[in-house]
């Protein structure tokens, strides 16, 4: 099973780097996200609370067409200029749901945690659980098509069942990018710093795409198959 776990491994981040190369432009996605935000959230301050249901909107419409983008890696292995105009909307509402779901969670939770003297500790790990077991709610919401509650339901069973093979690549993978985020290159090219931000940031957002592909091929495989299965065609030379 070791040896069957480690081919997935290999094949799941051999596959997304050609993926998320023949995809590069793709990266540009993120500037274009980062200029949305920036534009919703200069519109909506006038408006308060309004205003803040408005940046949310806007921010769940990102994280959905950055999905979908995945999704379209994933799938079909090219991503398209009109792929990127009609992503907002395709899982706005799965992202929307979902937050609001985690948002009333925690609205409950909050106050009683405030009356603990525990408390800081308590929420800390109330959000490391959420962060471990809703952790493939991102993959379910582009391959599986759930209820927002579901998807919630159905990331807790995968993980339950996958957590041995699905967590040690999504932490290198987290290292790596936490690796790439800290990089001082502003610091260490003083001159022309702005081209360099930019080049920065698109290393950056190239390798989040390349770790998504990662996360959506591995999810593909462990939620097609089991641990038996897998050793079984590892022996069989499948």
């Amino acid at each position: 099973m070791l040896l069957a776990t480690l081919q997935i491994y290999r094949e799941a981040f051999s596959r997304a780097s050609v993926l998320a190369l023949r995809n590069w432009p793709v990266l540009g996605s993120v500037f274009a996200y980062s200029l949305i935000l920036s534009v919703a959230v200069q519109v909506a301050a006038p408006f308060g609370i309004f205003g803040g249901f408005l940046v949310s909107l806007v921010s769940s419409a990102c994280i959905g067409s950055f999905l979908y983008l995945v999704e379209m890696i994933v799938r079909t292995s090219r991503v398209t200029l009109p792929d990127f105009s009609r992503s907002f909307g395709a899982y706005l509402w799965d992202v929307v749901g979902v937050t609001f779901v985690l948002w009333i969670a925690m609205r409950l939770i909050t106050p009683v945690l405030a009356q603990s003297p525990q408390g800081p500790v308590l929420m800390l790990c109330i959000q490391l659980a959420i962060l471990v077991l809703f952790n493939a709610v991102p993959e379910l919401i582009y391959l599986g098509h759930h209820s927002s509650l579901a998807l919630l339901s159905e990331s807790y069973r995968f993980v339950a069942d996958n957590w041995i093979e699905w967590f040690p690549p999504n932490v290198l993978l987290l290292l790596i990018f936490w690796y790439l985020w800290n990089l001082p290159l502003e610091r260490s090219f003083p001159v022309g710093g702005i081209v360099v931000a930019v080049l920065h940031t698109g290393l950056v957002a190239l390798f989040v795409y390349f770790a998504m592909v990662v996360r959506g091929l591995l999810f593909l495989e462990l939620s097609g198959s089991t641990r038996r299965g897998r050793a079984f065609r590892r022996r069989m030379g499948l």
